[in-house]
This record gives C-alpha cells, structure tokens and sequence, in this order.
C-alpha cells in the first residue's frame, strides 16, 4: 500500500549532524557544526540513479556501435548517445530532468486521485489530512494506569504525538532558557530495544499583530514594536511526533504483545519516557489524547474553523476541502507552500542557534508558518536531519509575496531553500506531526 507519507523513492539525501552524547551534568557547548548532505540511495555523489542510467545506456550505444565494426552506425548511435546525455545532463527547475518527469507524473496522479469522494463520517478537522493520505487511521489506546492515548498511522506505522510546554516559573526565562533540549529527542529514537522510524518537531507560529490588521490599528501600534524588537509571536505551538516501523524493531514489539497492541505499547513506552525527561529539563510534555491529536492535525492545517463548523453541521456528503497545484496547496480559503531545507548555517557554539534560526523564519508577516525538524537514525555516522518550512497565506497573492521575503531572508541566513514544486502534498504531510518523513 502506497502512502503518501513514506519516503519518496530517489528522494532528496538526507543531512547529518554528530548527536551529542548522553549527558549527566552541566556540559560546555558543542562546537558549531554545519550539517552536511548524505548522498542518497541508489546514487553516486550527485548524481541519481536514472542520471546514471542513462549514461550507462548512452555508453552502450556507442559500444555497441563500435563492436559492430560498421562505420555507418556511429553516427546515428552517437546522436542516440548525445541524446541520453543530454537528458541526464539537462536540468528543469533546479532538477534532473528524469526526476522532475517523475514529480509531474505524481503529481497528476494524486491529482486524479482527488476526484474520490472522501468516507462517510470523517471527522472534520481531520478531513483535509486524509485527503492527502486516504490511509491515515486514528487510534485509541488505553494504557495500563486508564490513560487514554491517541495514535495515528496507515497500516505501516504508528505515530504518538506530545505537547511541549516551558514549565511555569515565577519569573520566564528569556529565550535562550527555553530552548527544546534536541539531545532528548535524539536519544529518545533507541529505547530499550525500540527503534523509531523517526522523532519529529514541529513548531507552529501565528504572528502578532496579525498581518491583515491596518498599521494604525491598537493591536498592530501595541504589538508591533515588541515584535520587531524580539519577533514574539502571539501563538507559538510545539509537538514532538514520535513515529514507530514496527518492522524495525520485531522483538520489541512482539515482548510486548504483538500486532497492533504490542506496537502500541512500545510506542507508549518510548514517550512516556521522552515526557519524563523533558519533565526533568523543566518542560511540560503531554501525550495526547485522540481528540487532542485530531485538534493538532487541525492547527497545523491552519483549517478555518468556520469551515469546520459548518462541514460538521451539514447532513450531506463530505466535500474535498484541498487543493493540490504545483507550487501550492490549498486548504478552504488557506494557502500553503512548503520548502526543504537544502543548506544549513553552522549551528551550536560560533554559529546559529537552531531556535533563533527557526525564529527568524517564523516571524514573517503571514498568517502562520510551520517548521519542522526530523531526527532519524544515519547508520554509524550519526543522526539525519531534515527539515521543512511551510508558510500559509490568505491568498495566493499574499502567499507569493510573504515567498520572496522569506527566500530574502534565507539568502541572508545562508540557508538553503528549495520550494517543493509538484510536491507540495507530500510536503505539507512532511510538516504536520506525523513523524516527520514522507
């Protein structure tokens, strides 16, 4: 079964960074590193695996020709070879020809694929994440102390969402007191013989004042010089996904019940102890319930909840609320581009910190943004990271607009950014918190 938020084959090289070791006690800051790309699987450095196809193919037409030992076929086989190459060579976009055939031929198959009428009885709020995985499923598990936990998945994997928080404290912290502490999440993808698929953390931000508001408005002369001197948003919203491949770790899921159960249990078992440590750093964690998790999926669509309301209140059939075209997506009046960041700044000690590079994306003048950051397992060379922005607009104009600013500022942050042109589906998927990949 396809789904559209497993990995896409031929798809872009991961990035690595070292992990940083299990810590006890106060350690001094890692020295700045900048991530670099993997080369992908089924390639050779920078080139994919159709490129070297077809200069494999180009090369046995000129051999071919040339074991003929007739003059006459050279030249025709060198046009043929020419030819290949060219394909091979020959970018559109900002990729390989071969590739971005492939992304316009998924596209109109998930554009076809639209035309089916969404199941009876959807919920709402969840609606529009099915729409671009009509596998998705949510579950309820009821642990051993009757708590009552909410998964999702689509047959192949399961994914536990928790709510992080900064712990209260008579007096707040600045920024730099609150930061999400990464090591925890990393370590959290190997639990007593459970792997996970992937750990993901998704910060959803809503600016204030709101860019639709008049500059002579009270909330945009109140709020406009304290946002522009310390870019605090008004909603600032943080998950950790936590994805489980029961077919990576078989032995722990089968010691804990087998099948669905006992993959639910490892699953547990693995955020519970993500929540007692981020506990132990000074954050609240919460696991969330089914509801609660729908509600996320829901505020990281940025659905409007007019629509919600009114698609909950009619008897008929549940219409399509998406839109998929090759630079955007559309969900009821939103509009949504997505990027994949290709480049990062140096982070840790002398570089960037990894929360004032995700602040200064997410305090753009639009009506939300999203980013996020999937941890994953990289061998014996570290750990992969991956992460995606997405900014959501009121219109299309408005979404063009806000994409040039925040391709301004990434040029000026020397990061990479990559529009996900033709992809656009799966990489809204790969920003909700679903676990990252897609």
């Amino acid at each position: 079964m396809t789904s559209a938020t497993s990995t896409r084959r031929g798809g872009r090289a991961q990035q690595q960074q070292d992990g940083p070791g299990r810590r006890r006690g106060p350690a001094p800051a890692p020295a700045a590193a900048s991530p670099r790309l993997l080369p992908s699987p089924g390639g050779m450095g920078p080139l994919r695996l159709q490129q070297l196809i077809l200069v494999e193919l180009a090369a046995a037409v000129m051999l071919a020709a040339w074991a003929a030992d007739t003059s006459w076929l050279l030249a025709p086989a060198g046009g043929v070879a020419a030819l290949l190459l060219l394909l091979a060579v020959l970018r559109r976009g900002r990729r390989p020809l071969p590739e971005w055939y492939e992304t316009t031929r998924a596209l109109r198959r998930r554009q076809r694929a639209a035309k089916t009428p969404v199941p009876p009885g959807t919920d709402p709020m969840l609606a529009p994440t099915v729409e671009c995985d009509p596998a998705l499923r949510t579950y309820r598990f009821v642990s051993r102390d009757d708590r009552s936990i909410g998964m999702i998945g689509d047959g192949t994997f399961l994914t536990a969402v928790l709510f992080v928080q900064p712990g209260d404290q008579p007096l707040r912290p600045d920024s730099a007191g609150r930061r999400l502490p990464l090591h925890l999440v990393q370590e959290a993808l190997e639990v007593d013989g459970i792997r996970l698929a992937s750990a993901q953390v998704v910060q959803h931000t809503q600016p204030a004042p709101a860019p639709h508001l008049p500059q002579q408005s009270v909330a945009a002369r109140s709020y406009g010089p304290l946002q522009a001197q310390t870019g605090s948003p008004a909603l600032r919203l943080t998950w950790v996904a936590l994805k489980l491949d029961p077919e990576l770790c078989p032995e722990a899921v089968q010691a804990r019940g087998d099948g669905v159960p006992g993959a639910q249990r490892a699953l547990l078992r693995v955020a519970d102890q993500l929540a007692s440590r981020l506990a132990g750093a000074g954050f609240q964690a919460t696991i969330l319930d089914e509801t609660e998790l729908v509600q996320a999926l829901a505020t990281s669509s940025c659905l409007n909840p007019r629509a919600n309301a009114q698609h909950a209140q009619d008897g008929r059939s549940p219409q399509r609320r998406t839109v998929e075209s090759a630079r955007s997506w559309r969900v009821d009046d939103r509009w949504h581009t997505t990027y994949w960041l290709s480049r990062w700044p140096q982070l840790g000690n002398g570089g960037v910190a990894l929360p004032e590079l995700i602040t200064r994306f997410t305090s753009l003048p639009v009506l939300a943004t999203t980013f996020s950051v999937t941890l994953g397992k990289a061998g014996s060379r570290g750990v992969s990271l991956t992460g995606h922005l997405r900014v959501t607009a009121r219109g299309d104009s408005e979404l063009a607009e806000v994409a040039r600013e925040l391709e301004r500022a990434a040029s000026a942050a020397k990061v990479g950014l990559v529009r996900l042109d033709r992809e656009q589906v799966p990489g809204a998927l790969a920003t909700l918190p679903l676990g990252g990949t897609y």
